[in-house]
């Protein structure tokens, strides 16, 4: 089992048969690389289901259409990754749905959605075409459709949380 401090516990609240609140899901994930926390199918979301939906999908980083995906996703410092890592994240990104670009701790990608972002632990630096941020705990990022990538050049695993909202297909200027 994984330490403490790399785990997150997941309560899921719902109804039972005769109206009332309950509490569907308490659990804990392992979030050394990232846990899908929830997604929803569609927009208004359908409350009255007893399904896990973010165990019974498989992974993407695109949500459903007019749906929302929730993620917790720990990047490790870039000191200790792999050199080969990029080349499966791309890979994987693609298989997601992702348009991946190049490479990085995060491939260069966009998506087509419009993502909320809050660092929840450490240091993270947003990377776009034209220009970086570096951000902190409790800084924010409203992800609007751009190409972008994640690098981790800290000394400390990062933590972030990210809400992921479907969006029109972004048409570039020509």
């Amino acid at each position: 089992m994984a330490s403490e401090e790399l785990q997150t516990r997941r309560i899921v609240t719902g109804h039972d048969e005769s109206g009332n609140s309950i509490v569907l899901f308490d659990d804990r994930h392992d979030y050394q690389g990232r846990v899908q926390v929830w997604t929803t199918e569609g927009s208004p979301a359908d409350n009255s289901g007893h399904e896990d939906e973010a165990a019974t999908r498989p992974p993407r980083l695109e949500a459903p259409p007019q749906g929302s995906m929730f993620w917790l996703v720990r990047f490790p410092p870039l000191k200790d990754l792999d050199p080969e890592r990029a080349e499966e994240d791309a890979a994987r990104l693609a298989a997601e749905g992702a348009a991946t670009h190049s490479g990085g701790q995060t491939p260069m990608h966009t998506t087509r959605t419009i993502d909320y972002m809050v660092v929840l632990e450490g240091e993270i630096t947003l990377i776009l075409d034209e220009g970086e941020v570096t951000l902190k705990k409790y800084d924010t990022v409203v992800q609007r459709g751009t190409s972008h990538h994640w690098e981790n050049r800290g000394s400390e695993p990062a933590c972030l949380a990210f809400v992921l909202l479907d969006a029109k297909e972004l048409n570039p200027p020509s």
